[in-house]
């Protein structure tokens, strides 16, 4: 069964802007925002520490803090995982007898603790006994402080001044190193968007309400996104005109700089329509700008965040020049399969692969939501540059959002470059999937025997004379679809072939007597 995570007595006691927040209302604002703003909502819970010490999560793809919630709830504490410094229900269970005889399971026995354990001082995790921790500590009984504060001055005190909190333990346990880096860094401070609200790691769905005009003439929010997806930004519910766009601080220098291209997208709003941002996005941290169309519009407004992960499977983002292509290998029967991404922030990818001998590649480019190509390349002169004007570029197919490209291309033993960009030079942008084989290819000799050569009528292996058209060397162009008896008649045939030659029609006499010995060009050949 799930456990309820949420202290949101402590919840509000800690973020006084939600002071005035019923229960129902302080959940909701938990689960919709509080979680990825990175807010504390207890102090037995880190979840922090759960993604780092439990490295399988991030690898299914859990990795907003939303997400590592509704695990731990759902399954996480049954299972046993480490969420906490203070708490670790295997240690709790063998600390204290009277539980493991109760039978508590590990949700149970976190339920015990966060009831009557710690009021009673229990010892519930290696390095950390709120007794203990008060016992040693005279500034602590100084203050008068209880097991709840002194377990709350070890989670967010203690810890980093390095106290002791168990007997013979260590000084504090392991600091969790932090989430892995997805986003850039913060702005600098005092910056136009180091005033951003910071939405942390974007969940598949987050809604947020509130006001732009006369007293507050825009709202920046910052976000991440965990890995390259589909993102969609809807602005609405408003009374008067309003933008929203969508913004990428390129330079990282905390400004809006147009000419640099930092707003990729723009939408619109009006009180009877919608502002949509509707885009492929790669991983990455993003600003949202939102303000009224003029400068006397007030009005309300509700922003929606939906995003949909498609995670790369490229082992590192390929580059944008054949110097710093994302080399695969060596290209065989079974099929290389990535998926990226391609647009206005990563302009081009390009994969550097070796074939080892004569082959007929297979190369497709499928899933992409906008027109895009997929080029086939190969350094002629090796310096480094695609160089169109020498046929660097051997072939090239394109791929829209209800067609896939299909290459199949000949080539021989070497290295080539696949580069996969946008069908144009706007702000197209869009996941793809690539995929890219090879067949073998063999010599072989055609054995048709309507091309073979009829060796027995060559006058110079087997000399014979063309006497009849039934017994003549048309008779072999006859057997290959070209009767010339048929067009022209026996007769013509016969006289045009005799009338061609000093010789006459007998070939064997001709060869026999060697004209070319004794030249004479007295008479010209005829030509046919």
């Amino acid at each position: 069964m799930a456990v309820n995570l949420a202290d949101l007595n402590f919840y509000r006691a800690v973020n006084p802007d939600l002071a005035g927040l019923n229960d129902p209302q302080a959940f909701s604002h938990l689960i919709n925002a509080g979680l990825n703003e990175g807010r504390v909502f207890s102090p037995y819970i880190d979840l922090n520490l759960y993604r780092a010490v439990n490295t399988d999560l991030a690898a299914a793809g859990l990795t907003s803090n939303r997400q590592l919630y509704d695990h731990l709830q759902n399954a996480g504490v049954a299972e046993g995982r480490s969420f906490s410094p203070v708490f670790n229900a295997n240690f709790y269970r063998a600390a204290n007898a009277d539980l493991a005889a109760a039978g508590l399971n590990n949700e149970q026995l976190l339920d015990h603790f966060r009831a009557s354990g710690i009021n009673e001082g229990r010892a519930s995790a290696p390095s950390f006994s709120v007794s203990f921790y008060i016992a040693a500590n005279p500034d602590l009984q100084a203050a008068g402080f209880n097991f709840q504060q002194a377990l709350q001055h070890y989670v967010f005190a203690g810890i980093r001044e390095g106290r002791t909190a168990a007997p013979g333990g260590p000084v504090a346990p392991p600091q969790p190193p932090p989430p892995a880096a997805v986003g850039d860094p913060p702005p600098p401070p005092n910056t136009t968007l180091s005033f951003s609200r910071d939405l942390g790691v974007l969940p598949e769905s987050l809604d947020i309400r509130d006001f732009v005009g006369t007293d507050n003439s825009t709202d920046y929010y910052r976000f991440t996104v965990p890995s390259n997806g589909e993102f969609d930004l809807t602005l609405g519910a408003v009374t008067e005109s309003a933008r929203v766009e969508l913004i990428k601080d390129f330079n990282q220098n905390g400004e809006i700089d147009t000419g640099d291209g930092d707003i990729i997208t723009t939408g619109f709003a009006g009180s009877s329509s919608n502002g949509n941002i509707n885009r492929a996005i790669e991983s990455g941290s993003y600003y949202a700008r939102v303000y009224p169309d003029s400068s006397r519009g007030n009005t309300n407004y509700d922003l929606r965040f939906r995003f949909s992960p498609k995670p790369s499977t490229t082992p590192a983002n390929p580059g944008n020049t054949l110097n710093t292509a994302l080399d695969i290998g060596v290209v065989g029967t079974e099929p290389l399969r990535f998926r990226d991404f391609v647009g206005y922030t990563d302009p081009s990818d390009i994969y550097r692969f070796t074939v080892n001998s004569n082959s007929n590649l297979n190369i497709s480019l499928s899933s992409v939501t906008q027109s895009s190509r997929v080029e086939l390349i190969k350094d002629l002169n090796n310096n480094g540059v695609i160089d169109v004007g020498d046929g660097d570029i051997i072939t090239r197919g394109f791929a829209g959002s209800s067609l896939n490209s299909n290459l199949n291309q000949a080539v021989e033993g070497g290295t080539y470059y696949l580069r996969v960009v946008p069908d144009s030079s706007g702000r197209i942008s869009t996941n793809y999937d690539l995929q890219i084989s090879l067949q073998p290819r063999s010599a072989s000799v055609n054995t048709n025997s309507n091309l073979a050569l009829n060796l027995s009528n060559d006058p110079l292996i087997n000399p014979r004379s063309f006497n009849t058209a039934n017994e003549s060397g048309i008779q072999t162009f006859a057997a290959n679809g070209s009767d010339l008896s048929a067009g022209l008649g026996n007769e013509t045939a016969n006289l045009l072939l005799n009338d061609s030659f000093t010789g006459g029609n007998d070939f064997a006499n001709l060869l026999a007597t060697n004209g070319m010995e004794t030249p004479d060009f007295s008479q010209g050949l005829a030509l046919i």
